[in-house]
């Protein structure tokens, strides 16, 4: 029921190796349905909660690992969520809303029954069956592979706009090592090409004003003159 959730993360390990760190946890929740059925909801809102925490730290970087330490499940599956989110419709805080509702289920069912976190007295007077923990597990699954889909959606986003932001700043630079008197023969080109009637030629307007249509121009240039020489 986790496959397709390990699947994501291993599919994006190259790049996010720390997600690795979930896959074990993932296992033992499919291990655990039959014959521990609490610790496999355990695991599940342990997962949930992880990945959300994960969600809330990278993509918001005003918050501290501090403020979100004692925060409980749904609100953090809440936040991420609107994190998540690739608009404002109400029809994306509805499902938020909808899904933060849901796992308070899971962070209820994990504090009255859980085996690990909160130790209980033998004999176990409520315990979980299989059914309650498949159908869980089959909800957490869901729930985590749209946010993770989602989540390293927004990081090859993230990191697509770094990359143009790094580009157009190269190109920025390139633009600022041309002076208007280092082309000559191409300002006379221009000037000759477009008569331009006052006192301002017209290649001196063109870098003054519009210098990234200048530097594109100049660069068609040089290459219409190298394959000439060629």
């Amino acid at each position: 029921m986790m496959r397709s959730a390990e699947l994501l993360i291993i599919e994006h390990s190259k790049d996010y190796p720390d997600f690795r760190y979930y896959l074990p946890l993932m296992k033992k929740a499919e291990r655990d349905v039959s014959n521990h059925p609490d610790i496999c909801i355990e695991t599940c809102k342990a997962l949930v909660e992880g990945i959300s925490k994960t969600i809330i730290l990278t993509l918001d970087e005003t918050v501290h690992p501090n403020d979100i330490k004692d925060t409980d499940v749904s609100q953090l599956v809440k936040r991420a969520g609107k994190l998540l989110q690739q608009d404002e419709t109400i029809i994306e805080d509805a499902f938020v809303t909808r899904v933060a509702s849901v796992v308070h289920f899971l962070g209820v069912l994990r504090n009255e029954r859980g085996d690990i976190s909160h130790g209980k007295a033998v004999p176990k007077k409520i315990q979980s069956n299989d059914k309650l923990a498949s159908a869980v597990l089959q909800i957490s699954s869901g729930l985590l592979i749209y946010m993770l889909d989602s989540f390293f959606a927004k990081l090859r986003e993230k990191k697509s706009a770094i990359a143009l932001a790094e580009l157009v700043e190269e190109q920025v630079i390139d633009l600022a090592q041309f002076a208007y008197d280092d082309n000559p023969d191409f300002n006379l080109s221009l000037d000759e090409g477009y008569p331009y009637e006052g006192k301002l030629n017209y290649s001196f307007a063109l870098y003054s004003l519009y210098y990234e249509d200048y530097f594109v121009r100049l660069a068609e240039f040089r290459d219409s003159a190298e394959e000439e020489s060629e």
